[in-house]
């Protein structure tokens, strides 16, 4: 009988330990403001009760917006924009073009430009007349993004013989963007200063050096030397892809305050920039390797100019 109550408190206890071995506690997180009414660019002070083993934030700002962690911020627009400067209009007329792809191949050689279907849209964008810069205006380019294919913008430069068609008109484009408008924000979809976002190919009997691509510029010249002047050549300045469709960025991303292993957090200090009325949200969370819990709290802070 002893050794039958012996065996009866060793199952019970087992089952105890095992019931606490696989319960995940909530983790303890709570949340004040040293002010929730600020000015823009003046900090907020963020103090924490409890040590969650992770914890994060969303400031409430675009891009930084809890609400958007399971939606998806869907693209409505995708403006293209640049600048661009010419010589004197009485040269060779008509030899700048704007144009869009999407069916390029990406396979960046003068073959495959040229092969690729290019929908021409110079016409809904301002050129410059001579050679002071000239803003294009930004113009809405999503009509031509079918869905499932990236975009390509280029710039093609054509020059004929000059003899015939008069000399060959010298053309700079600088300050090429690509952006998505909210009505919190704008995202950018591509930064011509952004790294190398633009290169240069010739087709036909090309000067070597005279239209290229540099950190600033797209730089369309026409072949100088005598004995190539007469020669028709196109030179084509082609984005990098532009990925619009599928039209949306993707989840909203949160800052990490406290990762598993680091110390309490005892406070965060954030700063606004823009006036506006935001949900800072905090997310405090426990992991194991039998599941996971989180905890969500939240304070309204207003900023003003």
């Amino acid at each position: 009988m002893k050794t039958y109550f012996k065996y009866y408190l060793m199952l019970i206890s087992v089952a105890l330990f095992s019931c606490k071995k696989y319960h995940l506690d909530e983790p303890a997180l709570e949340v004040t403001a040293d002010k929730t009414t600020i000015k823009a660019g003046e900090a907020v002070t963020f103090k924490f009760e409890g040590s969650p083993q992770m914890l994060s934030f969303y400031s409430g700002e675009f891009l930084k917006d809890y609400n958007y962690v399971t939606n998806s911020r869907t693209l409505k627009n995708c403006y293209l924009s640049f600048s661009s400067a010419t010589v004197a209009a009485t040269q060779q007329a008509n030899q700048l073009a704007v144009l869009v792809s999407s069916d390029f191949d990406g396979k960046y050689a003068i073959a495959n430009i040229r092969a690729a279907n290019w929908t021409d849209i110079t016409s809904r964008f301002v050129l410059a007349k001579n050679a002071t810069v000239t803003a294009s205006t930004e113009v809405d380019i999503l009509d031509l993004a079918p869905a499932g294919k990236p975009l390509y913008v280029a710039f093609r430069y054509i020059t004929k013989p000059q003899t015939e068609f008069l000399a060959a008109s010298d053309w700079n484009i600088t300050a090429v963007l690509v952006k998505s408008k909210f009505d919190d924000g704008e995202v950018t979809l591509m930064d011509y200063g952004a790294g190398s976002n633009f290169s240069v190919f010739s087709y036909g009997n090309k000067q070597e050096g005279r239209s290229l691509a540099n950190a600033t510029t797209i730089q369309f010249k026409g072949n100088a030397t005598a004995a190539i002047k007469e020669e028709y050549t196109e030179d084509w300045g082609i984005s990098r892809a532009v990925y619009i469709n599928p039209n949306d960025l993707g989840k909203d991303k949160a800052t990490a305050l406290k990762l598993f292993r680091e110390a309490k957090k005892e406070s965060y200090t954030y700063t606004y920039s823009k006036a506006g009325t935001y949900t800072a949200t905090f997310i405090a969370e426990t992991n194991n390797v039998y599941g996971n819990k989180k905890v969500v709290r939240q304070l309204n802070i207003t900023v003003t100019n």
